[in-house]
């Protein structure tokens, strides 16, 4: 391992300013990047959380391929009563060869998530967001709030028209977004029940066909119109039965 991808390494931890690492003991922990001097980091840590010798490692793209770095706490102090200060030293920089399971396809689709284990969200808490991309194994969303983090477990619902996507599900990494004070959330789902696996695996195949993944509309609305299939030929009847001031708003 030369000296100059050490230091790339460094250089890239520091660029994130905020990164979860995952520990040599499975645990996550949020490490605060502040500047490097080759492949030395100097950064922050919880104080309770952090010791020296500590393994660290995490995920992070590099001239646009993903790498996997590692590196190891040399030195931790008492900062202030949360935080520790620490020096990481990065021991390896590789290319992270590991690939999805499943492929993800780009969506656009709302879905609210559900605290259940949470670092920084109250259990039952609600959060809404907007699934980017989706496999049988997980989905990207974006959400408009900046606690979640790596490791937390919350639920997930969203209506398709093939059926619901209601499952638990673990976050694996949280990054920023390209909005302000949003991040995106990487998670996999957590034993899905067999009738959302079916009812992933027919909107991908959907997908695959080209057609676009929409969210289903209000089943208030399609109630309302007494509409029971997708097919705009069945939705007509009950649209013309709407005096001519509603049809606007039903057909929108």
């Amino acid at each position: 391992m030369t000296d100059e991808l050490l230091s790339l390494g460094a250089g890239a931890l520091v660029d994130e300013s905020a990164i979860d690492m995952t520990t040599d003991d499975g645990g996550v922990l949020e490490v605060w990047t502040i500047s490097s001097n080759g492949a030395a980091v100097r950064a922050s840590a919880p104080r309770l959380d952090v010791r020296e010798g500590m393994q660290l490692e995490c995920r992070i793209i590099i001239g646009s391929f993903p790498h996997r770095i590692q590196s190891v706490v040399e030195q931790a102090e008492v900062q202030s009563q949360s935080r520790a200060s620490v020096t990481l030293r990065v021991t390896d920089v590789a290319l992270d060869g590991k690939r999805r399971r499943s492929h993800r396809r780009a969506v656009s689709m709302p879905a609210t998530l559900t605290a259940l284990v949470c670092d920084r969200l109250v259990p039952g808490e609600h959060l809404s967001g907007m699934i980017n991309d989706l496999s049988e194994g997980g989905i990207a969303i974006s959400v408009p709030d900046l606690r979640p983090r790596a490791g937390d477990r919350l639920r997930v619902r969203a209506r398709v028209f093939e059926g619901t996507i209601d499952c638990e599900l673990r976050i694996v990494s949280a990054r920023a977004s390209d909005s302000a004070g949003s991040l995106l959330l990487g998670c996999a789902f957590l034993e899905p029940p067999a009738e959302m696996v079916a009812t992933l695996r027919r909107l991908l195949e959907r997908i695959e066909a080209g057609e676009p993944a929409l969210a289903a509309p209000d089943r208030g609305v399609r109630e309302s119109l007494r509409i029971h299939g997708d097919s705009v030929a069945e939705a007509r009847p009950a649209l013309r039965a709407l005096p001519l001031r509603n049809r606007g708003l039903a057909s929108a």
